[in-house]
C-alpha cells in the first residue's frame, strides 16, 4: 500500500505574528513617509525656500554689496543654508564691522543689521587725502562732510600705540572728543606712549595713551571751567594758564 503525503497546514495570521490590521498600518506608514519626502523635495525646489529679498542696514563706510559679498548669499539662493550664525561669522571678518545681527524671516526675507566701529578721528594719508579713523584703528576713505573729530598727525600706520589711542578715544565723552583738535605722539624715555593734544578751546595737554581714559573727567572739568592754558596729566597733574606764563615777572617791572 502506497503511503499518501499529507500537505502542510497553512499558518494562520496569528501564527505568523502579523495581523491584517498591522500589515495595513505598516503600509500606511510607508505611504506617509514617501509622501512627506516628496513634499520636502517639492518645497526645497519651490520659490518658498529661496531668498526673495536681502536688506542691509547700519552701514556707514561699507557698501552694502561688500557686506553681501562677504556673506556669500544672493537673492534666489537657499533661504535655509547657510545659517544666520554662519552669515554673521562671515560678515564679521570685514575689518570695519564691530558686530552684526542676521535675522531670517520666512518666507524669503533676510535682514542684516551691521554695526561698524565708531568714528574717532581723521588723518591725512601719504597722498594727502583725508581719511576717517575708526575706533579699531582702521582708516577709511572720507566721503561727504568730515566728522567733528581730532586730527591725528605724526603717527605711523600700524603703530599699536595709535590703535590703542583710537580705542581710548572711543570711550571719551562726546563733548570732550569734539573739543580735541590735534593729537600727536610725543614719546619720552619715561613715557613711551606720551601724547600731546591741542584743543579747540585753546588748551595744550600732555598725557599718555594709557592715562587718557582715566584723566578724561579731569580734563573735561579744566577745559570747561578754566581759561586756556597748559595741562599736564601724568604722575602728577598740573595746570597753568597761558596768561600766567606770559605775565611779566616782578624783576621786569
Amino acid at each position: 500500500m502506497v503511503a499518501e503525503r499529507i500537505p502542510a497546514l497553512k499558518k494562520t495570521d496569528a501564527e505568523e505574528g502579523t495581523s491584517p490590521r498591522r500589515r495595513g498600518g505598516k503600509l500606511l506608514w510607508i505611504v506617509f513617509v514617501l509622501f512627506a519626502i516628496a513634499m520636502i523635495v517639492l518645497f526645497f525646489r519651490s520659490s518658498l525656500s529661496r531668498i526673495s529679498s536681502i536688506q542691509v542696514t547700519g552701514t556707514v563706510h561699507l557698501p552694502a554689496d561688500e557686506v553681501l559679498k562677504a556673506a556669500g548669499v544672493r537673492e534666489g539662493e537657499s533661504f535655509f543654508f547657510p545659517s544666520a550664525k554662519e552669515l554673521e561669522r562671515r560678515i564679521e571678518t570685514l575689518k570695519a564691522v564691530q558686530s552684526v545681527k542676521v535675522d531670517k524671516r520666512f518666507p524669503g526675507k533676510v535682514e542684516v543689521a551691521v554695526k561698524e566701529y565708531g568714528e574717532v578721528a581723521v588723518e591725512l594719508d601719504a597722498s594727502g587725502k583725508t581719511r576717517i579713523v575708526l575706533s579699531n584703528g582702521l582708516s577709511v576713505p572720507a566721503s561727504g562732510a568730515l566728522p567733528d573729530k581730532p586730527i591725528l598727525t605724526g603717527w605711523k600706520e600700524g603703530d599699536e600705540r595709535r590703535n590703542a589711542l583710537c580705542r581710548a578715544l572711543e570711550g571719551l565723552p562726546e563733548s570732550l572728543l569734539r573739543d580735541l583738535s590735534q593729537i600727536a605722539p610725543d614719546p619720552s624715555t619715561a613715557y613711551p606712549d606720551r601724547i600731546r593734544i591741542y584743543t579747540r578751546s585753546r588748551f595744550e595737554v600732555v598725557t599718555t595713551v594709557e592715562r587718557l581714559p582715566e584723566k578724561a573727567a579731569l580734563l573735561s572739568e579744566i577745559v570747561e571751567n578754566r581759561e586756556p592754558g597748559r595741562v599736564v596729566l601724568l604722575e602728577a597733574d598740573t595746570y597753568q594758564p597761558f596768561s600766567a606764563q606770559n605775565a611779566p615777572s616782578q624783576g621786569d617791572s
